[in-house]
């Protein structure tokens, strides 16, 4: 993930910390991550900038420069489009161990990031600079690898939502979010507005009304204040 400087200034907050404390960071949440100790990797990872972010900060913009890499320690960040209309459409997340493709395509092309991103939580970050970024590729082969190996799953993930946006209806694309909800929370309660799977599917809270009456008519959800209970 990249950050846009003056999106965060004034919240971020840099901490001091040591190889140690960092590495055992790092292998918490990229587990991939834990053997490497070379003496070229611990320079290194002591001159990148430990930074806690607050919880629905607006990270980067379409037009912002990828001129850092940070990797998530703790909390998770929502990578968005934008429609002409204000609509938005979720590409996907980020949390632990995950790594942010549109970041890393700025970074080598001097790109722009081209999307939106946002803390949903509070954030703790692994800060890099640009020419970090590119040294921890050359002197790991461990990230190297991991930082290819995101971008083909990545890739293909991006392929599926752009299947799935295509073909198939918004009434299989809303059943198939909330049961992935619901496996990933362990309940059948899903606490979430109409609006904000809205901004999921990238269509009207409208259109999703009308799409959940149906669902509960249909037997297959009970609809409350701000929680869908899956009946399925």
């Amino acid at each position: 993930m990249t950050i846009d400087e003056k999106a965060v200034s004034g919240s971020d907050h840099t901490l001091q910390t040591n190889f140690d404390y960092l590495q055992a960071m790092l292998s918490e949440a990229f587990p991939v991550l834990e053997t490497e100790n070379s003496d070229a990797w611990q320079s290194l990872i002591n001159s990148t900038q430990l930074m806690d972010m607050p919880a629905d900060l607006e990270i980067m913009t379409p037009a912002s420069p990828c001129e850092q890499f940070f990797m998530i320690l703790e909390g998770s960040v929502r990578v968005f489009q934008q429609t002409r209309d204000d609509r938005e459409v979720t590409l996907y997340r980020l949390s632990l161990g995950d790594l942010c493709v549109l970041s890393i395509n700025g970074l080598m092309h001097r790109k722009a990031y081209g999307a939106f991103a946002k803390s949903e939580t509070p954030l703790r970050v692994l800060m890099f600079t640009r020419d970090q970024f590119f040294q921890a590729m050359a002197i790991s082969e461990i990230f190297r690898n991991y930082v290819l190996t995101s971008l083909t799953d990545r890739f293909n993930d991006m392929l599926e939502l752009m299947e799935t946006t295509v073909f198939e209806s918004l009434n299989s694309r809303l059943i198939c979010i909330l049961g992935k909800m619901s496996r990933a929370s362990g309940t059948d309660d899903i606490h979430i507005t109409h609006a904000e799977l809205a901004r999921e599917l990238g269509t009207s809270r409208e259109v999703i009304s009308r799409v959940l009456k149906g669902l509960e008519k249909k037997g297959c959800i009970n609809l409350s204040r701000g929680v869908i209970q899956l009946k399925m």
